[in-house]
């Protein structure tokens, strides 16, 4: 959980959590948001995550950080490929190039993969009339003309009760989106975290969703520093109701193998090393979660490196996995 001090909520960076979140709600995303599409997908074939081939066009992108992009390869149910690619702004405010952007990104992946591209723009800003939609250039008699499909998530920020209730998954995370952007007192925040998690638990969503979840909402709604009591007690009067923990899985499934170590030990000085090294092994699981989800098997390469890391060396990787546009430069150095 991000928190910073000083009673103030930490600057949110939600590019990380949006892009591992697509990975595991992609079907959700597209049924919630863009139905119309997602009824042409044949969801019985595999969906491919296109990272690396998204990165060949982006890589000179300006201002990179304020976007979280997905490009996607699906199936159609008549048989055909299609490459679908989903354009988030993260930043929060309105840009005059945005349009312009979406379609060179579009142009650029015609261009060098020779594919069809259906480019998905989703907008988290809170200004209501920021909506592009299209793009248009006309000079000498030649013109263009580029539409792309748009989605504003201030829309629901009247029908939170739906959001909340609705049987898709993703609605949480619309929810939560809403809530670090419109919501700025700490402890309205902590009681909204709260009720997502117990909504979640009631969803009985797969696992691999629970803990996307917990990595999502954990990550873009950030609390003041001063408010970790109160959310730690109402953290455990829901685990105790749920007879479940929920909230930092990964994290506490390292500190109670840690604890394990130290008992076994049977000493003092057993014990707070099992202790410290529970801790650490929780840091780096969440870590490398956060590779895996990001890079996909690419980490696997780093598994043995990440849990032999220093705190020194965990800190500065946590730092850098925000923002890496490789799991290269996460390692850097």
């Amino acid at each position: 959980m991000r928190r910073s001090k000083h009673g103030q909520s930490a600057p949110e960076d939600h590019d990380s959590p949006w892009k591992g979140a697509l990975e595991v709600f992609f079907q959700p995303f597209m049924d919630f948001l863009y139905p119309h599409i997602a009824e042409l997908i044949d969801w019985q074939q595999p969906v491919e995550f296109l990272d690396k081939e998204l990165q060949k066009i982006t890589r000179k992108a300006k201002n990179p950080r304020r976007y979280a992009d997905k490009l996607v390869k699906v199936q159609f149910l008549n048989g055909s490929e299609q490459w679908i690619l989903i354009h988030i702004e993260v930043q929060g405010a309105p840009e005059s190039d945005f349009a312009e952007r979406m379609f060179i990104y579009y142009y650029r992946i015609r261009d060098r993969y020779q594919k069809p591209v259906i480019s998905l723009a989703v907008l988290t800003d809170t200004q209501p009339s920021f909506r592009p939609s299209h793009y248009n250039d006309e000079i000498a008699g030649c013109s263009i003309r580029f539409e792309f499909a748009t989605v504003k998530l201030l829309d629901w920020q009247d029908k939170t009760d739906q959001l909340l209730q609705h049987d898709n998954p993703f609605g949480l995370l619309i929810a939560a989106q809403l809530t670090a952007k419109l919501i700025k007192d700490g402890k309205n925040r902590v009681d909204n975290l709260i009720g997502y998690y117990r909504l979640a638990a009631k969803k009985q969503l797969p696992r691999e969703q629970v803990v996307q979840l917990v990595v999502f909402l954990e990550w873009i709604v950030a609390l003041p520093e001063d408010l970790t009591p109160y959310y730690n007690e109402q953290l455990e009067h829901l685990e105790e109701d749920n007879k479940m923990t929920y909230i930092s899985i990964i994290e506490r499934q390292g500190i109670q193998k840690g604890l394990e170590q130290g008992l076994e030990q049977g000493i003092e000085k057993g014990l707070e090393k099992g202790v410290e090294q529970g801790i650490g092994q929780g840091r780096a699981a969440t870590l490398y979660k956060q590779l895996q989800l990001k890079f996909n098997q690419q980490a696997q390469e780093y598994e043995q490196r990440l849990f032999q890391a220093s705190d020194a060396e965990l800190d500065l990787w946590t730092e850098r996995v925000l923002f890496a546009e490789t799991i290269e430069a996460v390692f850097a150095g």
